[in-house]
């Protein structure tokens, strides 16, 4: 396996390459020169998480598409300057770009008029413009569910490590709009089965400082939260040590997060960003790719979700009240007959461009 870089100081990149194709698929694929797509992410690879799945999105899309496809992960701490250089050199080298994360949607914005003959995938945001086509989550629906089951657990007496206090710990990477109506449905979630419930809150500062993610949930435990939701990228994983260390409770994001710590992972809120990725290079690939296309994906089409909570309850030998699962199940259908409206915080569309 090569690892390529086009870039050179003071704009360095790592470019992970997820699988060289061999000649006997090339031959076999039927466009004449493959497609060439590029992932541009912010921070590293390796948080079994939202970066993880949206790398495994572009290799199944490789793998299945044919076509040319690469990681490109932009050095950390940069600013916006070094990023839009990083961007724009990626978007002269490719047919396809993707990006999944705040500050490259700003870009995007503000840079998709100067490349028309490149395609761009926007995932976790709204941007319309004629050469982009966006897929996007009603999350908060997944968390209000995630909320409601948290509260539900911290009212539990039959478990150790419940202080019974009617606290839940949130911890986000970035105090940006996706994280705060997460947040926000998480908390509305947790208040329907008891309003006393507090939902305290940390920022971590960035998805991609480990170290910080384990001091911040640290914080947020000896506060005395029972259940942490872990929304911190690179942190998530030290920060789910200290929840094990604290005996505490644990809520996943992004991706099922049950194997990562048997009998401490509730549940997890999940957007399927892998699936995101392949569809949108699905749809590049195979030329029905549709500028200033916004496709919001929620609870009623299967786009958002909790997992199911079963597996907690076989690893905790826990005869949860078998209310948890009649509850959860009446809050969906509201949810999904407008019985429950959730209020979106994130901004749905940053700008719709001509």
């Amino acid at each position: 396996m090569v690892i390529h870089c086009r870039f050179v100081v003071p704009l360095l990149c790592l470019l992970l390459p997820l699988s060289l194709l061999s000649a006997s698929a090339s031959a076999a694929n039927d466009r004449q020169a493959p497609l060439n797509v590029a992932l541009l992410l912010e921070t590293p690879l390796g948080d079994h998480d939202w970066n993880d799945a949206l790398a495994a999105g572009l290799q199944r899309a490789e793998r299945e598409l044919h076509v040319h496809a690469r990681v490109v992960v932009a050095p950390q701490e940069q600013d916006m300057a070094n990023l839009e250089n990083i961007f724009r050199e990626v978007a002269r080298d490719n047919d396809l770009v993707l990006v999944a994360s705040d500050r490259f949607h700003e870009i995007l914005r503000d840079n998709a008029a100067n490349f028309r003959h490149t395609m761009f995938g926007c995932i976790d945001a709204g941007i319309r413009a004629p050469n982009i086509m966006c897929i996007t989550f009603a999350d908060e629906q997944a968390a209000y569910l995630a909320g409601a089951a948290a509260a539900m657990l911290a009212r539990q007496k039959s478990l150790p490590g419940l202080h019974g206090q009617k606290i839940l710990g949130w911890l986000s990477g970035e105090n940006i709009p996706t994280m705060r109506s997460l947040l926000n449905g998480f908390t509305e979630g947790a208040r329907i089965i008891d309003p006393e419930m507090r939902v305290i809150h940390s920022i971590v500062g960035s998805f991609g400082d480990a170290e910080a993610g384990r001091r911040e949930a640290r914080k947020l435990l000896d506060q005395g939260a029972d259940v942490l939701v872990l929304a911190c990228g690179m942190g998530n994983a030290p920060a789910l040590e200290e929840v094990k260390a604290h005996n505490a409770y644990a809520i996943g994001l992004n991706t099922n997060h049950d194997s990562q710590l048997p009998g401490r992972v509730l549940t997890s809120i999940l957007k399927y960003p892998d699936t995101a990725v392949y569809d949108l290079v699905a749809a590049a690939a195979t030329g029905t790719f549709k500028g200033k296309e916004i496709l919001v994906r929620n609870l009623d089409n299967g786009g958002v979700n909790i997992t199911d909570m079963q597996p907690f309850k076989a690893a905790t030998n826990a005869s949860l009240s078998q209310d948890m699962d009649r509850r959860l199940n009446e809050l969906r259908r509201e949810i999904l007959h407008g019985g429950v409206r959730l209020k979106s915080l994130r901004a749905r569309t940053l700008c719709d461009c001509l």
